[in-house]
């Protein structure tokens, strides 16, 4: 409960309320560049370390022992866990717009990174020893889990090394960084860790909830190699598109269409449309979750028709237009994944 209530206060602070806050600001001075770079990517990190994080770290505590019928090893451990993540976060959140201000801040910065990837680090070796003190062997669903832990870990990581990256540089090397590596670590956090986590949690508790068809196995276990792979090719593909050429933009497009594909023939195997046999409130929560997941995954995979048909046809002197790249509809794909999938997921 206290990684829910810590989850929540995030939110409604660190997470929603400041990131309407920078859209705010970004509408009523018409750019962008209204809200520094630091400041979004503080707010950002509050959302998937604080909110999402944080709500995955509890549910997993809470849940995850129940599933194999066990307890949860070295509980007040796992309680240090909180303390370490809520530290790392408040940590950042202060320290990481105020760095061009007062450049020595970036100390505490890095430190309150480094505290996270600890906690995490610690979160998921206290599940996998849960798991394995338990005895009960793992479940085709077990496996996103496992996968999703992983990628946790990784973003984390992943997210550390780029902040000092950005700490220490301005202008034009500024601009490089984050075009290069910030849009393959969205990819790592949102599909990558939240989303396998969510489908599979989803195939653990669909079917036991709400007396919809079982999942099945064959094909939940055939499609988990190709959401990784593509979680892979997104990240490959992005990265090379900025190092090697605009060529590889081919690997990045053809993984969101593996994605999208993959994540279709999973959860329509589910048939969480159709009418349950135990109803209930929360239900509605989840389909309409889902419901934003597709739109987001259908947007990205319109995002060339968007690109180079619309915007061309609508705003062909914008700047959108002219560099090749909309801030705004890519804002928009994450924005509706998000908030309208996993926030709605966590709601449910």
């Amino acid at each position: 409960r206290p990684f829910f209530k810590a989850g929540i206060l995030t939110v409604l602070t660190l997470g929603a309320a400041w990131g309407a806050y920078l859209l705010l600001r970004i509408g009523l001075f018409g750019s962008f560049t209204a809200a520094g770079l630091h400041e979004v990517n503080a707010h950002g990190h509050a959302q998937i370390f604080g909110w999402v994080g944080l709500f995955v770290m509890g549910f997993a505590y809470q849940a995850f022992p129940r599933f194999k019928h066990t307890r949860l090893a070295y509980p007040a451990l796992a309680a240090t866990t909180l303390w370490a993540m809520v530290l790392g976060i408040l940590g950042r959140s202060i320290s990481q717009p105020l760095v061009g201000a007062i450049p020595e801040l970036w100390s505490l910065a890095v430190a309150a990174s480094a505290l996270e990837v600890a906690a995490i680090v610690t979160f998921v070796a206290l599940i996998l020893i849960t798991w394995q003190k338990s005895g009960k062997p793992l479940l085709f669903y077990d496996y996103y889990i496992l996968c999703a832990l992983a990628w946790f870990v990784v973003q984390a990581i992943y997210e550390g090394v780029y902040l000092t990256a950005t700490l220490f540089a301005s202008g034009g090397e500024l601009t490089q960084l984050v075009a290069t590596w910030q849009p393959p670590l969205r990819d790592l956090q949102i599909h990558g860790f939240a989303m396998l986590m969510i489908l599979g949690v989803s195939q653990r508790i669909f079917h036991h909830f709400y007396a919809l068809p079982k999942p099945s196995v064959r094909r939940s276990l055939a499609v988990l190699p190709l959401l990784n792979l593509a979680v892979i090719g997104e990240v490959a593909g992005l990265l090379l598109m900025r190092t090697a050429g605009r060529a590889w933009t081919g690997l990045w497009y053809a993984s969101i269409l593996l994605l999208t594909a993959s994540v279709a023939a999973l959860v329509k195997d589910w048939r969480i449309f159709s009418p349950a046999e135990d109803k209930d409130r929360s239900l509605k929560f989840l389909r309409a979750a889902y419901t934003w997941l597709f739109i987001s995954l259908a947007m990205l995979v319109l995002l060339p028709i968007y690109q180079f048909g619309v915007l061309t046809a609508l705003a062909p002197e914008s700047q959108a237009a002219n560099t090749g790249f909309s801030h705004a509809f890519y804002g928009a794909t994450r924005h509706a994944i998000t908030v309208g999938f996993i926030s709605l997921m966590i709601v449910g």
